[in-house]
C-alpha cells in the first residue's frame, strides 16, 4: 500500500511540474491598435511606454502605450489601455493641430454609369494616390498606411462597398485615427469616338499602263472612350465634424485624371 501511495505521489509531482513548465513557457501577448500581435515577456510598464523582449532574446524593445489596445499576460490577466481623446480646435477651417494628427485615407467611392470600372482595385488605386498626394505636401499629419487601413476595415467586417453605410466618426474610432479622408470619384462615360483617315494609291498591273490598273485604299482608325470626371474630397475629425470639403474637375477627362486632381486638392487642405 505504501508503495502504491508513493508511486501516485511521484506521478502527481511529475504532472504538476509539467504544468508549471508549460505555464512558464506561456508568453504575454500585446494587441496593437492596428491589429498586430506581439508575443514575449513584458518587462516594465511606464507612463507612456512598455518594454518587452521576444521569447529567447534578452534585447529589450519599446512600444508606446498609445499604440497598444490591450495586453493579455501569461497568467491570464488582461489589461486594456484606454486612449485619451484628443482636443481639437473648434474652428473647422483652422489648421489641424499637432497634438492628434493621425490621418487615414478611406478607399474612395466610385459613382459611374459604367459598371465595369466600379471595382475594389480602382477604389484602392485612388486611395493610394490620395495618400501620396497628401504625403507629397509634407503636411503636419501622420498618414496611416493604406494597407493598414484596409486590413483593419477587413478585420471589422467592412467591405469597400459597405463603407458608405458607416459614419466618419465610426470609421475614425474603428481605425483609431484622429482624421479620416473620404472621397468620391464621379465618372461619366460619354461614349466612344472613332478617328481615322483613308489613303488611296494607284497600283498599275503594268508599269505605265494606267487604264488596266486598280485603286488601293488603306484605312487607319482608332477609337477613344470619352469620360467626364470629377473628384470630391472631404476631411472629418473623429467626432464626425467636417473640416474640409472641395471638388476638382480635370480639364482632360480620362480614367487616370484623378491623380492630378488629388494633387491640386491636397494643396488646399488645411493641414499646414
Amino acid at each position: 500500500m505504501n508503495l502504491i501511495k508513493f508511486l501516485l505521489l511521484v506521478q502527481l509531482f511529475l504532472l504538476g511540474g509539467k504544468n508549471m513548465l508549460l505555464a512558464q513557457q506561456k508568453d504575454d501577448v500585446i494587441y496593437l491598435m492596428d491589429g498586430q500581435q506581439k508575443k514575449g515577456k513584458i518587462v516594465t510598464i511606464a507612463d507612456d511606454l512598455i518594454k518587452f523582449s521576444y521569447p529567447g532574446e534578452s534585447v529589450l524593445y519599446e512600444l508606446k502605450k498609445d499604440k497598444i489596445n490591450k495586453i493579455v499576460f501569461a497568467n491570464g490577466r488582461e489589461e486594456v489601455f484606454e486612449q485619451t481623446a484628443t482636443t481639437e480646435t473648434t474652428n473647422a477651417t483652422k489648421s489641424l493641430g499637432p497634438s492628434g494628427n493621425l490621418l487615414a485615407v478611406i478607399p474612395f467611392e466610385i459613382a459611374s454609369n459604367d459598371q465595369s470600372i466600379m471595382t475594389d482595385v480602382m477604389r484602392k488605386k485612388i486611395q493610394e494616390s490620395c495618400a501620396e498626394a497628401i504625403q507629397g505636401q509634407k503636411l503636419a499629419v501622420q498618414l496611416q498606411d493604406p494597407r493598414t487601413t484596409n486590413a483593419i476595415l477587413a478585420k471589422n467586417g467592412i467591405n469597400f462597398a459597405d463603407i458608405e453605410h458607416h459614419t466618419p466618426d465610426d470609421l475614425a474610432k474603428i481605425l483609431n485615427v484622429d482624421y479620416v479622408v473620404m472621397g468620391v470619384y464621379d465618372i461619366e462615360n460619354k461614349g466612344a469616338s472613332t478617328y481615322g483617315s483613308s489613303v488611296s494609291t494607284y497600283d498599275a498591273k503594268q508599269k505605265g499602263d494606267k487604264e488596266k490598273g486598280t485603286a488601293v485604299t488603306s484605312n487607319n482608325s482608332y477609337t477613344v472612350v470619352n469620360y467626364d470626371t470629377k473628384v470630391h474630397v472631404t476631411i472629418y475629425d473623429n467626432t464626425g465634424r467636417q473640416l474640409f470639403s472641395d471638388s476638382r474637375s480635370p480639364f482632360f477627362g480620362n480614367l487616370d485624371s484623378y491623380k492630378g486632381a488629388l494633387k491640386t486638392l491636397a494643396k488646399r487642405m488645411p493641414l499646414k
